[in-house]
């Protein structure tokens, strides 16, 4: 499972939801103002969960991630879930703070 969001419930749910032997990265830092999580340590025990940090990408990661795409292995065109043209790029924060959008590219 990876949590890539700045949200203590997706963390906190993660763990309910990961199989035995499950891995969990938390990949989106927490607000500094609220940074904790209720970790049930009997579910890390039991069901011998291996939670890890993961934060930031090197250059080659991006170009490898790059090449992925563009080669189709990675495919991508369902995860923009908005297409808005350059001179309506204010009304792309308005889509997505309204949750009318995921992803919204900005395209001239």
């Amino acid at each position: 499972i990876i949590t890539a969001t700045p949200a203590n419930v997706t963390q906190e749910q993660a763990l309910h939801m990961a199989a035995r032997n499950g891995r969990i990265s938390f990949f989106g830092g927490l607000p500094k103002t609220d940074p904790t999580i209720t970790c049930d340590s009997n579910l890390v025990h039991y069901r011998q969960l291996h939670i890890h940090g993961a934060n930031g990408s090197a250059p080659e990661h991006n170009k490898r991630a790059l090449q992925y795409i563009a080669s189709g292995q990675v495919p991508v065109k369902d995860l923009i879930t908005r297409h808005i043209k350059l001179e309506d790029a204010l009304h792309a924060f308005d889509i997505v703070a309204k949750g009318e959008a995921i992803k919204v590219t900005v395209e001239p």
